[in-house]
């Protein structure tokens, strides 16, 4: 295997690019609580059962969400608790524009004006091209963002509330 030795600040500042790692290892983390969440109310017991990983393992995103507010909206009548997922379901895919943002435009170093940029493109219609600064508190807000859609799944699954990482210290 070839080694590589990657510069220091590329291609943005170590700091930014440790809180992208950090969306994204959170972002990971409620794609697989998602899956969970499709399994259990699925009916199935094992933790992550193997049907219902075949039927998630190749859907997209979107789709889970799909799936997992159709199983919270039919199974509300007998699981009241559920009531709430429209709230939840929002708040993923609030989370997940934001998300996006950053996994799916470029992030560079404007040398120029010495600022962290992301450029990004719409073609709806309209070509449309933008690119606006990021700061490591927007990052940092989405993973608290994506932090607690988290907990609010898990609080619709399972009744158990949380507080987040930051109050538990």
């Amino acid at each position: 295997m070839t080694k590589y030795n990657l510069p220091n600040n590329w291609p943005a500042p170590n700091q930014h690019l440790i809180e992208l790692g950090r969306i994204m290892a959170l972002w990971g983390i409620l794609e697989s609580n998602v899956n969970l969440a499709i399994s259990k109310l699925a009916g199935y017991e094992a933790i992550m059962d193997w049907r219902a990983a075949i039927l998630t393992a190749h859907s997209n995103f979107n789709q889970r969400i799909d799936i997992l507010a159709t199983l919270c909206d039919e199974l509300q009548k007998d699981f009241t608790h559920l009531s709430e997922y429209k709230t939840v379901i929002s708040q993923i895919r609030n989370v997940q524009s934001k998300r996006n943002r950053y996994a799916h435009n470029s992030i560079f170093l404007n040398e120029e004006s010495n600022k962290v940029e992301t450029a990004s493109m719409k073609a709806r219609g309209k070509l449309t091209t933008k690119i606006e600064e990021v700061t490591i508190d927007d990052l940092k807000q989405v993973s608290a963002e994506i932090h607690m859609s988290m907990l609010a799944l898990h609080k619709l699954i399972t009744q158990k509330e949380y507080p987040p990482i930051w109050e538990k210290r």
